[in-house]
């Protein structure tokens, strides 16, 4: 039985998140690799850190990217803003729940 032409045999295609298999291979033979080298590259490092120090802050700064997850940026004055607001009605709604006794003292 043939596929009909622009008609997939899988037309849900690929689950999401499932990934490529030469992908997947590429990932576990890379990971292989880099892993077997690591007293070398510790060693390399060595080497640029005496030799440039800018150089090995550099390279180290690029892997980090490759540990740390990035972190984006956010709005502190937004979130500030925002919880300086929340406390405000929690104020208010407690002056509001003992009968706003203090401001009505204050105005005499």
């Amino acid at each position: 039985m043939a596929f009909k032409k622009g008609v997939s045999g899988n037309p849900n295609g690929r689950g999401k998140g499932t990934p490529n298999k030469t992908t997947a291979e590429l990932k576990e033979i890379i990971t292989r690799v880099v892993g077997n080298q690591l007293d070398m590259l510790e060693d390399d490092l060595k080497k640029i850190r005496k030799e440039s120090p800018a150089r090995a802050a550099e390279i180290y700064m690029k892997m980090v990217d490759y540990v740390l997850p990035k972190q984006t940026k956010i709005d502190i004055e937004g979130q500030l803003t925002h919880k300086v607001e929340k406390v405000v009605i929690e104020i208010k709604t407690k002056d509001d729940s003992k009968g706003n006794v203090e401001t009505n003292t204050s105005n005499t």
